[in-house]
């Protein structure tokens, strides 16, 4: 999947950003795996807390607070702060809380949000995972190759 990912950019002449949180970099690194992606590979953001969100991506801090970090909202700005800082035609968004514990009183474990842009549409997609934090965050990572592969175009 990640070969036809490249192919397609590149032959379309397409670039890609990433922002990452509960992926902490995975989404980038499998995106830059092969040789030549940096013809479409344009950076990463992995903002990990909340007040690294509101700085860099210049989310609102009240926001991120009420409505948590884990939200179909703060994905969605996600996704369209670090496009415009890439100036991407896609980009890949993710926010989630892996596990073992609670991130907040208002998210839970095991849930996820990622946002695509891709040059017609904005697509968020949540999924509730269960079990070790490890694996919930090598779902995370194949979910959104995987909703950024249907969504090409």
């Amino acid at each position: 999947m990640i070969s036809d990912i490249h192919k397609f950019l590149v032959q379309n002449k397409k670039t890609i950003s990433t922002c990452e949180s509960i992926t902490g970099g995975a989404i980038s690194s499998k995106l830059t795996s092969k040789p030549g992606s940096s013809i479409f590979f344009k950076g990463s953001v992995v903002v990990y807390n909340d007040e690294v969100k509101s700085k860099i991506l210049g989310i609102d801090l009240k926001k991120i607070k009420k409505l948590s970090a884990v939200s179909q909202q703060i994905s969605l700005e996600m996704a369209l702060s670090a496009k415009n800082i890439f100036d991407s035609d896609y980009c890949i968004a993710t926010t989630g809380n892996a596990g073992p514990s609670n991130y907040d009183e208002i998210s839970k474990t095991g849930q996820v949000y990622i946002t695509v842009i891709t040059p017609e549409k904005i697509i968020t997609k949540d999924y509730t995972l269960s079990g070790v934090r490890s694996k919930n965050i090598e779902k995370t990572v194949n979910f959104a190759i995987d909703l950024l592969y249907k969504n090409l175009s």
